[in-house]
């Protein structure tokens, strides 16, 4: 009988940003699953008003730690407090002000002591723990990083883990050999998820697995702390929301727009939409009719699933970009849209919007979604929900046209309490749409708990479709 491997369990965390409580309620969550040891990537000092705590605690816990961008910026406050001053926001200089001034020297001398790079061994591994990345303590490492820049620092590192934080974004990807995980945020998580985030890591032999985990933690004892320590009550508004001070004040520059401005906004995002689908060699007629059903779907069932212009339009990316991953090839080509949303930098979307539509994208076909899923697990329950709402109504739409011949003309719903009743007007026979329709209306009846049932008018001639999606010239 084969010897059984042994699992080693490490906790990953990042930037706690000050915020004891999250830090706490993280260590409990790492310890409860068996955490031998803890490795941290950084940024001690932030927003919540507990720096000393912070560093005190990880020194206790002996995590391996290497110093992030934020804490080097503190500790260099004093030489660059006149410069920084006509050039940070008032939010961020109050912040390295407010930290610079309540370090312990005991705290400076420990962060002062820390490096940027620091290598650790586990059952094989050679882990390379790093804040930004190997090159970099300020870069950004994420889903908008190309993936010829992953490869280049596998190449140059010869590691088989290379573990960062500073994006705040939670991932975990393989690139020609090397691991690159990134743990998220502890203390100032973003994405609309206010839940402290970290990772296990799980080796076994010579195999590596992540699991990137969410935890709930006491934010109003962190609010009430930042109000007693004078703060900006934007810190509070950080952590209540899982946004970043730049995604709050960007937020409240769009509610201050016109309608107008408004429409002009969404306009510009659908350029660039439709443009990469495009440059994905995308089906044109295909991809419209489904879209233009989708959202035929959303206006009819508003009054089931409640959801708005954001969600709605949401639903419009995700259709538009839902078959782009043919351009490598059918097999498993809905993972790979998802992959691409992700990686394209062309698309003006936030973390967040990134995720949602490309998940929407991404459930079109096969699996529903699940918590084990790489992205779903890293959203908010709320915004999970949407995904499955969008990605319910997605899968049917592209039911509708499953055999790419434009048959449907026109959608109509009616909900009861046990059924959603589509009655669909085709221009010829579409028993091969209603089959496929009512076979990926899984994910729908799963929501809102009804069966969905399609049935079919054909009239005459079809009408010329307005095609959703395609800017006029």
């Amino acid at each position: 009988m084969p010897k059984k491997m042994k699992t080693k369990r490490i906790g990953l965390l990042s930037d706690v940003h000050g915020n004891l409580p999250a830090l706490e309620a993280v260590l409990d969550d790492a310890a409860g699953h068996g955490a031998e040891e803890l490795w941290y990537c950084g940024d001690f000092l932030g927003y919540a008003p507990f720096p000393n705590e912070v560093v005190q605690k990880l020194r206790e816990v002996k995590a391996v730690s290497v110093i992030g961008n934020y804490d080097l910026k503190v500790l260099a406050f004093r030489q660059n407090q006149e410069n920084w001053k006509g050039k940070k926001t008032p939010e961020k200089y109050v912040a390295f002000q407010w930290n610079h001034e309540h370090l312990s020297e005991e705290t400076k001398a420990y962060l002062e002591s820390l490096p940027q790079q620091v290598k650790v061994q586990v059952n094989g591994f050679t882990t390379l723990l790093v804040h930004g990345s190997p090159d970099s303590v300020d870069e950004h490492l994420g889903s908008s990083t190309p993936e010829a820049r992953f490869e280049e620092l596998a190449a140059a590192s010869k590691v088989d883990l290379i573990a960062c934080g500073h994006s705040h974004e939670a991932f975990a990807k393989k690139v020609r050999g090397t691991w690159f995980v990134n743990p998220g945020s502890v203390g100032r998580p973003e994405g609309g998820d206010a839940r402290a985030a970290y990772a296990l890591l799980h080796f076994t032999g010579d195999e590596l697995t992540v699991d990137h985990r969410r935890v709930e933690y006491d934010v109003d004892r962190v609010v009430r702390a930042i109000r007693a320590a004078g703060l900006p009550d934007s810190f509070a508004a950080v952590l209540r929301q899982g946004r970043s001070i730049d995604q709050l004040q960007e937020a409240g520059r769009l509610r201050e727009k016109t309608p107008k401005d408004m429409r002009t906004a969404a306009h510009s995002v659908l350029d660039a939409v439709v443009a990469f689908a495009r440059d994905c060699n995308y089906e044109p007629e295909h991809t419209h009719q489904v879209t233009e059903l989708a959202l035929a779907i959303f206006d009819r069932l508003q009054s089931l699933h409640g959801l708005g212009p954001q969600e709605r339009l949401w639903l419009q990316y995700g259709a538009l970009l839902h078959d782009i991953g043919w351009i490598e090839g059918q097999q498993g080509h809905h993972k790979t849209s998802l992959r691409l949303i992700m990686g394209e930098a062309s698309l003006p979307f936030d973390r967040r919007e990134r995720q949602i539509v490309g998940l929407i994208a991404r459930y079109h076909r096969k699996a529903i979604p699940n918590d084990r899923h790489q992205y779903f697990n890293r959203l908010s329950p709320e915004d999970q929900h949407r995904v499955r709402v969008l990605a319910g109504i997605l899968r049917v739409a592209d039911g509708l046209d499953c055999t790419h011949t434009n048959v449907i003309r026109r959608v109509t719903c009616e909900v009861s309490s046990r059924e959603i009743q589509m009655v669909c007007e085709a221009s010829g026979p579409a028993d091969d749409e209603i089959a496929a329709a009512e076979e990926k209306a899984d994910l729908l009846e799963s929501v809102f708990d009804r069966k969905c049932v399609v049935k079919v008018l054909v009239k005459g001639p079809p009408n010329a479709i307005r095609r959703v999606g395609v800017p006029k010239t």
